[in-house]
């Protein structure tokens, strides 16, 4: 698919009428509160030198993939000069277009990984200051970020081969010079290659994403990014100079921004695929990143303004200057570990939230596939009093399960406090999904679905349940409240996993059914029987009365709401399955959700 995706993006950089009428269908309604980031007007310099660098980074591309064809065909790119309406060379599509793909990605994209200083995106700034391969490399993975969420089958073929295009020159830039691997605009857009290829849809490039993510962790950890550096006071008489004190504070915000963004591609790479982070929290010394007010600040004035209330320092004493910044992620999780955030009033933005998630993950993972190692027939030696069982690691497990209840604990002091917001709640779904591992076995469920191992007899379903699901009332819980939050978001901004995270929910509540309906009672009307009131899991918020009974008492009926109103009971299988895929034909589509969507229709046909 590699060798398509570039076809397809040299034919549409040949489609020159194409893109000349083209505009992009979406509703201004679908992000929330306008625009995040001001996107400014490309300058046709920017976009000329754009296109030169486009055009060899595709050559090289197309060179190397007609090199490994096996069968040596004429690529579909050997046109006649009067193909593709007319044109036999490559030009970009016009700036508005480009414009509107940039766009789209600060309304994205920023949104989960702000990276992008003083609220403005300047394409033409980047260009005409950085290293040009570099920084050409960067806005075109940015075009290719936000031509993904645009529903056209022209800016489909655009972010395909974009993609590849730029992984291959990204590579080559590195090897070419090794310096390089350390730089920031390098390792920025390999921030922006991972995520991209990783939620494409397209199956080579999710998997060269998951195959290359470790080389870009080494190259982000050779860089020295990770390690901390100490920042001195300003002397006394360059306090006065905000402007410069500004820029250098930019300066080392863009590093903790681009090195946490990284630990949070991490997360989502390791969720979603059920394995491991590769970083530890131990690594992580670099302080987090500040405040977005501060980030996003347009003036030395305004940022000076602002540190002295993010920072205030007591007695009156100016905190500008001061070299003032938070926490590295390993010292936060050491205190909230250690139960003194409250005590000591450290107060977290919701970037630094979704961070302390990190290491909370990597817990409930070491645990989860250490638990599912034990056999699930007690052994008949003796052990010794400080042995590992199963057990004991359940004990491990639970207390994880304490520290996400404190983490959410947190997360709603936060939330009386400040607005919600994109960031907050994916950082909630994030935190149900995890509270989902420690209760679920996914790569079981998923063995489950596709009928590995399965040969029908109830004795042996009742097992495989067990091993799927531990805590069904709690598996349940989290299902709903992912369901919830999803929805409740603007389609156009959710982050990119979202079709994932409804996959997940779906099957863990299909599975927990095939079991409630081979335990029905012909007298029950097609429902298992449980006493109490049915509630909507995807309705209701956590701390809702119908909830907390559900989870403390285990009473009451759950159900999921249909889209006009009505609600359907979890203990329908297929139509579960079904209901996820209205659920996301409900969201904006892209090529993963669409290969997600298929998924469970073909599982949904039973």
């Amino acid at each position: 698919t590699a060798r398509l995706n570039l076809e397809l993006l040299e034919q549409t950089l040949r489609n020159h009428e194409g893109w000349s009428t083209w505009t992009p269908h979406w509703d201004e309604g679908e992000f929330a509160g306008g625009d995040h980031l001001t996107v400014m007007q490309l300058h046709e310099s920017t976009r000329d030198k754009l296109l030169a660098i486009t055009q060899s980074f595709l050559h090289k591309a197309l060179e190397i993939h007609r090199d490994h064809n096996p069968h040596n065909t004429p690529p579909s790119s050997h046109h006649s000069p009067g193909s593709h309406s007319g044109s036999n060379f490559v030009l970009l599509p016009p700036a508005r277009v480009l414009e509107y793909f940039l766009r789209s990605y600060a309304n994205s994209f920023e949104r989960y990984y702000p990276l992008t200083s003083r609220g403005i995106l300047d394409a033409n700034e980047l260009l005409h200051c950085y290293y040009d391969r570099a920084a050409s490399l960067l806005v075109l993975m940015m075009i290719a970020q936000g031509s993904m969420n645009i529903p056209s089958k022209e800016a489909m073929m655009l972010t395909g081969g974009l993609t590849e295009a730029c992984r291959i020159s990204l590579f080559d830039l590195i090897e070419r010079n090794v310096i390089m691997s350390g730089d920031p605009i390098v390792l920025h857009s390999a921030l922006l290659f991972t995520v991209q290829a990783a939620w494409s849809g397209d199956k080579w490039q999710m998997d060269i994403a998951m195959g290359q993510r470790g080389m870009y962790f080494a190259m982000l950890r050779h860089s020295g990014v990770l390690e901390h550096r100490s920042h001195a006071p300003a002397a006394p008489d360059r306090r006065a100079n905000t402007d410069q004190l500004w820029s250098e504070w930019i300066q080392n915000e863009s590093r903790s921004r681009l090195v946490y963004s990284w630990v949070m591609v991490d997360q989502d790479m390791s969720l979603f695929h059920d394995t491991a982070p590769l970083f530890s929290v131990t690594e992580f010394a670099a302080p987090m990143p500040d405040t977005d007010r501060l980030w996003h600040a347009k003036s030395a004035a305004e940022w000076s303004s602002i540190f002295e209330q993010v920072h205030e320092f007591s007695g009156g004493f100016s905190s500008v200057g001061s070299g003032a910044r938070p926490l590295s992620l390993r010292d936060l999780f050491r205190h909230f570990l250690a139960d003194e955030m409250i005590p000591l009033g450290i107060e977290m933005t919701p970037l630094q939230m979704r961070l302390l998630l990190h290491p909370l993950q990597s817990l409930v993972c070491q645990y989860s596939q250490l638990l599912s190692c034990f056999s699930d027939t007690p052994g008949k030696r003796t052990q010794s009093p400080r042995a590992m069982t199963a057990a004991s690691t359940r004990v491990r497990l639970e207390e994880v399960q304490s520290l996400l209840q404190r983490w959410f604990d947190l997360a709603e002091r936060y939330l009386k406090a400040n607005p919600m917001c994109a960031l907050m709640q994916t950082n909630l779904i994030v935190f149900h999904l995890i509270s989902l591992n420690a209760v679920t076995n996914f790569p079981e469920i998923e063995r489950l679905a596709r009928r590995e191992s399965v040969d029908g007899i109830y004795q042996q379903l009742v097992w495989r349940h067990k091993r799927c699901i531990a805590d069904v009332e709690e598996a349940v819980f989290h299902c709903g409240q992912v369901f919830r939050l999803v929805r409740s978001m603007p389609r156009g901004i959710r982050p990119s996993w979202w079709a994932a995270a409804i996959y997940r929910v779906g099957l863990i509540l299909w599975t927990d059914s095939l079991l409630q309906k081979d335990a029905v009672s012909p007298n029950t009307n097609g429902m298992f029987p449980v006493s109490g009131p049915s509630f909507a899991i995807d309705a209701l918020p956590a701390d809702h009365p119908l909830i907390v009974r559900y989870l403390t008492k285990r009473e009451g009926l759950p159900c999921v709401s249909k889209r006009h109103g009505s609600s359907m009971p979890i203990d329908q299988a297929f139509a579960m399955l079904q209901h996820c895929v209205e659920v996301i034909d409900e969201g904006a589509a892209t090529r993963f959700s669409d290969g997600i969507r298929s998924k469970l229709e073909r599982l949904s046909r039973g």
